[in-house]
C-alpha cells in the first residue's frame, strides 16, 4: 500500500508551511492503493519535491488568500488510484495557479527558448516549459526552491520508472500535477507466437 510512503508527507508539508507562515493541510486520498515496492523508493523524492513546491509556490500568503476571498487554510491533496494497468498519483493545490504567459516570458529571459519558439506555444505547452532544465520562476532563490534544479529532475525520475508527468493549472484556482506509472516493473506485456516446432 502506498500509504506507507504517504504517511511521512503531512508532517513535511506542515513544517514547511509553518516555516513560510502559511496554514496548509495535506489531505491523503487512496492510501490503500498498492504499488510495486521497488517503485515506492523511486517515488519518494519526486513526491516530496512536488509537495514542497505546492506549499512554497502554489499556496499564496495569508494576505493574498484573504484578498482573493479564499479560506486561509489551504488544502493540498495527495491522491493515488489504480486505473487499468497504471497507478495515477495527483498532487493538487488550491493556490494561485500558473500563468502560461509568465512562464513563456521567463523561459525566453533565461534563454531556454527563443522568442520565436515562445510565440508558437499554446498554454499547455507553455506550462510544460517548467520541466526543462534550468527553469525557475522565482525572482530569488528561497531556502526551499527556486534554484532551477527540480522539475526537470522530477520528470527524469518519473520517466526512469516508465512513468509520465503532466500538469493542469488555472490561474487563481490552483495547480494539479498528474503522475502515471506502470503498475509494476516486473511484468511486461508480451505475446509469444510459435510456428510448428
Amino acid at each position: 500500500p502506498i500509504g506507507r510512503l504517504f504517511q511521512k508527507y503531512p508532517r513535511i508539508a506542515r513544517d514547511l508551511a509553518r516555516q513560510l507562515g502559511k496554514d496548509v493541510e495535506l489531505a491523503l486520498v487512496g492510501e490503500e492503493t498498492e504499488v510495486d515496492k521497488t517503485m515506492i523508493e523511486d517515488l519518494a523524492d519526486p513526491l516530496i519535491h512536488l509537495i514542497r513546491n505546492a506549499v512554497d509556490h502554489g499556496v499564496e500568503s495569508a494576505e493574498e488568500r484573504r484578498a482573493a476571498g479564499k479560506p486561509l487554510k489551504s488544502i493540498v491533496r495527495l491522491e493515488a488510484r489504480q486505473e487499468g494497468d497504471h497507478i495515477v498519483l495527483m498532487i493538487a493545490d488550491d493556490g494561485r495557479g500558473m500563468s502560461p504567459e509568465r512562464i513563456r516570458a521567463k523561459a525566453v529571459e533565461k534563454r531556454i527558448i527563443s522568442e520565436e519558439e515562445a510565440n508558437t506555444l499554446d498554454d499547455r505547452q507553455s506550462l510544460n516549459l517548467i520541466f526543462l532544465p534550468g527553469f525557475s520562476t522565482m525572482a530569488q532563490a528561497s531556502a526551499v526552491s527556486g534554484r532551477g534544479v527540480g522539475m526537470d529532475v522530477v520528470k527524469t525520475n518519473v520517466e526512469l520508472i516508465g512513468g509520465t508527468i503532466d500538469l493542469k493549472s488555472r490561474q487563481g484556482a490552483g495547480t494539479t500535477f498528474i503522475i502515471k506509472i506502470p503498475l509494476t516493473l516486473a511484468i511486461i506485456s508480451a505475446l509469444i507466437v510459435g510456428v510448428g516446432e
